[in-house]
């Protein structure tokens, strides 16, 4: 709910001032975790499998994976190599994949295992000094690069540099799950969260925003855009990747350099 929110919310209950990044697109949502916000790489691949299914039916351009999963031995290599492939269809088939880069920094390659892929647009998070109510810097426990697969070859030593891009996930409001309303007043409706997951469908939303006004665009030109758009932040590549994401930016670019 609160991932959707950001993404596509209407803010009617603020009076639009919580409104999503991009509040006209459509959704289809896939529920891969439990209650408690636990799940597991096999669940995720049910979700892939039923996100092919849904792009015979809707013109699916992207596809947001607010959830992490840790770098452990537990992990088990076909099911990360049959992730691959599904990451490797959705991109030839021109959907822009956004995924959190995770909350385990400030640990070195500790990127997400479904972030790492050179298919992902992997999104930090960073907000400066701002620290929420966590009593953290997103910048903090932002999860780190370089990622632990190659973009060629293992035996070349050439990591992936990961993350691809920053945007801010400190105390992101958004829709709560538990909104109730009484006698025509609405309770609790939004709710402040943080992490790369909040980060994530701000950088969904604004790549929906370029594919509703230029939708001949293809997924390589959107990515060379939001990557070239973004502001650094004098930081290490493994720490902001490109740099903050920066919306207007890329509707600038995307006009001068493909339309």
């Amino acid at each position: 709910t609160h991932v959707c929110g950001i993404l596509a919310g209407n803010g009617k209950l603020s009076d639009t001032k919580y409104r999503g990044i991009a509040p006209q697109c459509s959704i289809l949502c896939g529920k891969v975790l439990d209650e408690k916000g636990a799940g597991s790489l096999r669940n995720l691949l049910m979700g892939l499998e039923w996100t092919t299914e849904m792009m015979k039916i809707y013109p699916v351009r992207i596809l947001n994976i607010s959830i992490e999963i840790e770098q452990t031995a537990a992990l088990k290599p076909d099911e990360v190599a049959l992730l691959h492939k599904y990451l490797e269809y959705f991109w030839s088939s021109n959907v822009m994949i956004v995924a959190a880069a995770g909350n385990k920094g400030p640990e070195p390659m500790s990127i997400s295992p479904i972030s790492e892929s050179v298919e992902c647009i992997c999104v930090g998070c960073n907000d400066g000094d701002y620290v929420g109510a966590g009593g953290r810097t997103c910048a903090a426990y932002s999860a780190r690069g370089p990622a632990n697969v190659y973009d060629v070859n293992p035996a070349k030593g050439n990591p992936l540099k990961k993350p691809d891009i920053v945007a801010p996930g400190t105390d992101i409001v958004s829709c709560c799950n538990r909104v109730y309303g009484r006698n025509n007043r609405w309770r609790q409706p939004y709710i402040a969260k943080s992490g790369t997951s909040m980060a994530t469908p701000i950088v969904s939303g604004a790549l929906a925003l370029c594919l509703q006004k230029y939708p001949q665009i293809t997924n390589t030109q959107l990515k060379r855009v939001l990557l070239s758009s973004s502001r650094d932040l004098g930081q290490n590549w493994n720490v902001q990747g490109a740099g903050m994401l920066q919306i207007d930016k890329m509707l600038e670019n995307i006009n001068k350099k493909y339309i």
